[in-house]
């Protein structure tokens, strides 16, 4: 009986003790299951219900003459939007559509800001036109895009660098039609896209370039055939070129322009390096001259 009694008293505190750790168990994966459902609430609220709820929150970098308001309204953005309900995509094609703007990026950062990246365009030349009765200004940049019309062109960025762009911007003539309609984001006419982007890179490498020409006019044109006549700051001579300039074939040109005003016996009229050498008429002096 006495082994009946010790074996039968290790049995209960077995089973005590298996019991007790069941109800550890059992309590534990309880726990974990909340937990679980907890942090699976914390994430639907995060990323569904609450962008959903609260306003997006925009960081804009203005641009000169386009705000943070104006870009907002521009891109169909409101004060009280949500986060999930901005299409990046197609807000970035309603902003690209600004005539300011040359390019845009716009990034979203979960739950609920925005970020919206503007570059300007920069002018690249001015030309003069008659626009609503006036003779005005007008701004063009390396795609050919008139995108400022009047005094005052945004410069972008307000550094030394802009200043002196927009200093040294060239004079262009030709471009218009004299009854042609002018607004600020018309492109211009397809046989002048490439120039106006060789300009922008001459002005890239070297904007002091500019500085030494008065005016470019747009001469000869004939079946979107045209030559290029350069005019040197305070002399009357012509520099005759092809449309396809370079600051290396500018340079030739000026180079040539500094010989000939050298010579003592004549006034040369025009420099033409359209063949890649130089090839001048001499004016000559008249009697009393």
């Amino acid at each position: 009986m006495l082994g009946d009694f010790i074996y039968s008293e290790e049995m209960d505190n077995s089973s005590y003790a298996s019991d007790a750790s069941a109800k550890v168990e059992k309590n534990a994966k309880r726990l974990i299951r909340a937990a679980v459902i907890f942090a699976a609430l914390i994430l639907i609220w995060i990323f569904a219900i609450s962008p959903c709820m609260v306003p997006v929150k925009v960081r804009v970098n203005d641009i000169a003459g386009l705000d943070r308001l104006e870009a907002l309204a521009f891109a169909g953005i409101g004060s009280r939007t949500p986060f999930v309900a901005v299409n990046a995509g197609e807000a970035e094609l309603r902003l690209a559509g600004h005539h300011l703007v040359d390019s845009v990026k716009i990034v979203k950062h979960f739950p609920d800001r925005l970020s919206i990246f503007l570059e300007p365009r920069k002018a690249v030349a001015v030309t003069f036109a008659r626009v609503n009765g006036r003779t005005q200004p007008v701004y063009i940049d390396r795609h050919g895009v008139a995108f400022w019309i009047g005094a005052g062109a945004p410069r972008g960025a307000a550094n030394a660098a802009a200043d002196l762009a927009e200093s040294s911007l060239p004079v262009i003539s030709g471009v218009f039609e004299a009854s042609q309609q002018i607004w600020p984001g018309m492109r211009l006419s397809a046989a002048f896209l490439p120039l106006f982007s060789r300009m922008g890179a001459i002005g890239d490498e070297d904007p002091y370039i500019w500085r030494t020409i008065s005016e470019i006019g747009i001469a000869g044109k004939q079946n979107d055939l045209y030559d290029l006549v350069l005019y040197p700051f305070h002399h009357p001579i012509r520099l005759r070129m092809g449309s396809e300039i370079t600051r290396e074939s500018i340079s030739y040109a000026l180079l040539m322009f500094d010989v000939c005003r050298q010579f003592g016996n004549g006034v040369p009229e025009e420099i033409d390096v359209r063949s890649g050498i130089g090839v001048y008429n001499i004016k000559e002096a008249r009697f009393g001259e």
